[in-house]
């Protein structure tokens, strides 16, 4: 059964995919069938403002519940997904393919399942998208404090900091080389030949920042490596 479907440009990629089909005892009419559709985002985001040119990677997801027959009615799709695609910055040039991916791939697997007989209530797909997304300083700023608040809600244990001992022994001191990025938490760049702070993940951040970070969360900004809390 070849359903994923996957979409390919320079720097962008969009793959979609089946993630859970549960049958029910009793036949479900196509009419009652939900999509759960989950979006989930790698981006790499370049800050057109910063000179030398700063790239900073972030990961997101959202996910959007609604009718199978909306899978039919692909304007109303596209109103649906385009507010999640623009908050992140993509490009207006991928919504199109984007969507007909979506609608392709979700009628797919509908009439896959309507054929083996399965009697499915909600219908699962994941839609990955992997994608280089050129923004202004002041769009990145509203990006990154969007992601970093959804990911410490998503999580019981991101408020909780980490140990200060292991801040004191993990954290070490490192010497800014050219071309390094920038600190993510507050988006300013490094000055190299300067002396940052680098977590043992090997991100590095200006010391009063990640300091500060680390009295919130013991959780890496970038890539969320954990620390003892």
């Amino acid at each position: 059964m070849a359903m994923a479907m996957a979409s390919v440009y320079d720097d962008f990629l969009h793959h979609v995919f089946p993630s859970q089909i549960a049958s029910e005892r009793h036949p479900v009419p196509s009419s009652q069938l939900q999509v759960e559709l989950t979006l989930k985002f790698t981006l790499l985001l370049r800050c057109l403002d910063s000179v030398p040119l700063l790239s900073f990677p972030v990961t997101a997801q959202e996910t959007l519940t609604f009718g199978l027959m909306l899978l039919h009615q692909r304007n109303h799709l596209h109103q649906l997904l385009a507010p999640v695609f623009t908050s992140l910055g993509i490009n207006s040039s991928y919504y199109d393919t984007m969507v007909d991916t979506i609608i392709r791939c979700g009628l797919e697997i509908a009439d896959w399942t309507f054929e083996k007989g399965f009697n499915c209530k909600v219908m699962r797909l994941d839609s990955m998208i992997h994608a280089t997304v050129e923004v202004s300083a002041a769009r990145l700023e509203f990006i990154m404090s969007r992601v970093l608040a959804e990911e410490m809600e998503s999580s019981d244990y991101g408020m909780v900091p980490a140990q200060e001992s292991s801040v004191r022994d993990m954290v070490a001191t490192a010497r800014v080389e050219d071309g390094d990025d920038g600190c993510t938490i507050c988006l300013e760049g490094f000055e190299a030949g300067l002396y940052a702070a680098r977590m043992p993940c090997s991100h590095i951040f200006h010391g009063e920042c990640i300091q500060e970070w680390l009295k919130q969360s013991h959780y890496c900004p970038v890539c969320r490596f954990e620390m003892p809390y």
